[in-house]
């Protein structure tokens, strides 16, 4: 599938997940206040609404925003210069698996919403080399809430993410990687609604019409309402869970 293709579909959107400021501001809340300084690497960005969050709570600290779409870096940039906080955020293209960076170079790495596309335990077990010692880390990922998710969700899952962990497992992945738990929380349903399944829900008529005659357009959008239709029936059963760690010297 065009990675182009699917980005796209999620411009103008005012995030490209799910996630709340009030959720960034509460996973950066675990962090020591002598951990709250320093160079941050957002990972899979999208636009940013995380990052101008950040920049706010952590006037501290240098945020490099990245994401494989220099659209979406585009975005940020200009909700950053909108806000005055554009000084302190910079932007690099890349993809999440194959990051240009330096090894040992970041305090932090922030990843909302964005490891599910390689999977927790790849995103883990990659990313970690770009952390200095005793460095910190939050995902946030989509996990079980259930051992026995009802039939029509398990089945969702099975054919796009068959590996999703529940929440113990999750953390037992991490500790294996070699980090420290320090805490995880759930995203409330109004995180999935709000910025992202409500502005997209009310995007799709005008998708249909800018793809018509694409089917692989049409395939995505047609997938985009089946997921919707998912969690509006089985968020008690799975979401997105925080996970904020340490990485152990």
């Amino acid at each position: 599938m065009d990675v182009t293709l699917i980005c796209s579909m999620f411009e103008e959107l005012p995030r490209q997940g799910p996630g709340l400021d009030e959720a960034t501001a509460f996973a950066f809340s675990h962090l020591p206040p002598d951990a709250r300084r320093g160079r941050i690497l957002d990972i899979g960005c999208g636009s940013g609404m995380q990052d101008i969050a950040l920049a706010r709570i952590s006037p501290d600290c240098q945020i490099t925003a990245s994401d494989v779409y220099q659209p979406f870096l585009n975005e940020l940039m200009s909700r950053a210069k909108a806000a005055g906080l554009d000084k302190r955020i910079t932007t690099r293209q890349a993809s999440m698996d194959d990051l240009p960076f330096d090894e040992k170079s970041f305090d932090i790495i922030w990843a909302e919403g964005s490891a599910f596309i390689i999977g927790i335990g790849t995103a883990l077990r990659k990313w970690k080399k770009f952390l200095k010692p005793d460095g910190y880390m939050m995902i946030s990922d989509c996990t079980w809430f259930t051992n026995s998710p009802s039939d029509e969700c398990n089945k969702f899952f099975q054919e796009i993410s068959p590996d999703m962990p529940t929440v113990s497992r999750g953390e037992e992945m991490i500790r294996a990687e070699g980090y420290s738990l320090i805490g995880s929380f759930r995203l409330p349903d109004t995180g999935w609604y709000t910025y992202f399944y409500n502005p997209l829900a009310a995007r799709l008529h005008v998708l249909r019409e800018k793809y018509a005659g694409n089917q692989d357009a049409l395939g995505i959008i047609q997938g985009l309402e089946i997921e919707m239709d998912i969690f509006r029936k089985y968020s008690k059963e799975y979401g997105y869970t925080y996970f904020i760690m340490k990485l152990s010297s």
